[in-house]
């Protein structure tokens, strides 16, 4: 984060504040305090604010913004105030504020003990995520979605337990429709034993992964899984008999690729739309009935007041 330097105390206010999910926090499991999404935003909006918050001016490149003030912007947008980034082989969670024990009121530990133990979680998902006697794979984002490009990190061992210099590490993914993709990763600068590399997701499901060590010859086997819905195949002819049953039913005509110069003619000879005449019976509506009523009101007011009553 890039803190403001002229207000090194933070931010107080009287009044509290809120947190308001990203859409990358709404997907984030690190902030489900509810099952399900609708159930997570209702219980966000009600949690008890907080009445201080860091001097945040943005959020560093490569961050991950969680949650932002829900009030207060500045030339940068919202202030971010839970943000995630993946530094070097761990994690660094930023909370800009001091006031979650808040959330125990009236619910005790509900929300508080959940958010915190999925924050210990989240931080130590990676050491069990892909492991073996000599090997670990783990990838960023935690949930990935369809399209979008994973953070494939790893850490080789020699068999004697130092850390691996240089080597050809390899990872196999087998996406669901059965195609295979070999991805090489490469040392990670001066970090010996660790590797990287980069994959995009372009199938939704379960994605297998063989990670492979050629120095070492230790092999080591993982999965994850791939959100999203499935994408139109392009190239599959349309299905006529459904496009004439809908022209059919809604009064209109089918024309091919080779007739599209009367797609304007057939427009314009079409009828003009009938007006749509709407009848209000005046007896039983409510708005005539009262105004007589008020009418009758104020005219035996006005002859209570002139003593003819």
């Amino acid at each position: 984060m890039v803190l403001d330097p002229t207000q090194p105390e933070g931010w107080g206010s009287r009044t509290p504040c809120h947190f308001e999910l990203t859409e990358l926090g709404r997907r984030s499991l690190l902030t489900r305090l509810a099952d399900t999404l609708e159930d997570n935003l209702e219980v966000w909006e009600g949690l008890p604010g907080f009445q201080w918050y860091a001097p945040v001016l943005r959020a560093k490149a490569g961050s991950d913004v969680l949650c932002v003030h829900k009030d207060v912007t500045n030339e940068s947008g919202r202030i971010p105030l839970l943000a995630t980034k993946t530094f070097g082989a761990g994690k660094v969670l930023f909370m800009g504020t001091d006031g979650a024990w808040r959330w125990r009121e009236g619910v005790e530990d509900k929300y508080h003990y959940r958010f915190w133990g999925q924050v210990v979680r989240w931080m130590a998902y990676q050491r069990n995520m892909a492991k073996g006697e000599t090997m670990r794979l783990y990838h960023t984002p935690d949930q990935p979605q369809m399209g979008q490009t994973l953070s494939l990190n790893a850490n080789v061992m020699e068999p004697s337990g130092e850390p691996l210099q240089q080597g050809e590490v390899a990872v196999r993914i087998t996406a669901p429709s059965g195609q295979s993709e070999t991805v090489r990763l490469t040392s990670a600068g001066d970090e010996w034993g660790q590797f990287s590399g980069r994959f995009t997701a372009e199938e939704p499901g379960r994605h297998e992964l063989l990670l492979t060590c050629r120095e070492t010859g230790a092999r080591l086997e993982a999965s994850f899984f791939v959100q999203g819905g499935a994408v139109e195949r392009p190239g599959r002819p349309a299905r006529l008999e459904v496009l004439e049953e809908l022209a059919r039913v809604t009064q209109g005509k089918i024309l091919g690729a080779d007739r599209v110069d009367e797609v304007v003619g057939f427009l314009s000879s079409l009828p003009e739309a009938l007006p749509i005449v709407r009848r209000v019976p005046l007896w039983s509506h409510p708005v005539p009935a009262g105004a007589l009523v008020t009418l009758l009101g104020i005219f035996w007011v006005i002859r209570k007041f002139s003593g003819l009553v």
